[in-house]
């Protein structure tokens, strides 16, 4: 993986309210388990009055374990949620899996793997 990257995570099939709702919890759970990551809410459409549903993740090589324990111990308390995650690799190739559901180890290890070159 590059020193850094940024990951775009976002909430398919949610509405609006319910997505600001779980960014805001994931921003506040991964502040907890991973406090070197940077987290930063945007508004999809900037006319809109809400914090912002999707957040931007500046990710250092150090934060990728962090990271997706992180999101694995936040799907299980949101077992209703899922999560997109998008991320540019360095050759330019927009990459981007979703996880949903109950997590297992299955989950960190994929969340993981997608962090990884």
């Amino acid at each position: 993986m590059t020193a850094s990257s940024d990951i775009v995570v976002s909430f398919p099939d949610t509405d609006m309210a319910t997505a600001n709702e779980l960014a805001g919890d994931l921003e506040e759970s991964l502040a907890e388990d991973a406090p070197d990551l940077s987290v930063t809410r945007v508004r999809d459409d900037p006319r809109t009055q809400d914090f912002g549903a999707t957040l931007v993740l500046i990710l250092g090589s150090t934060a990728v374990t962090a990271l997706a324990k992180g999101i694995a111990r936040w799907l299980s308390r949101r077992q209703d949620a899922q999560l997109r995650l998008k991320r540019t690799a360095p050759d330019g190739q927009v990459q981007e899996i979703t996880v949903k559901g109950q997590p297992s180890a299955r989950t960190e290890r994929m969340v993981t793997e997608f962090f990884t070159d």
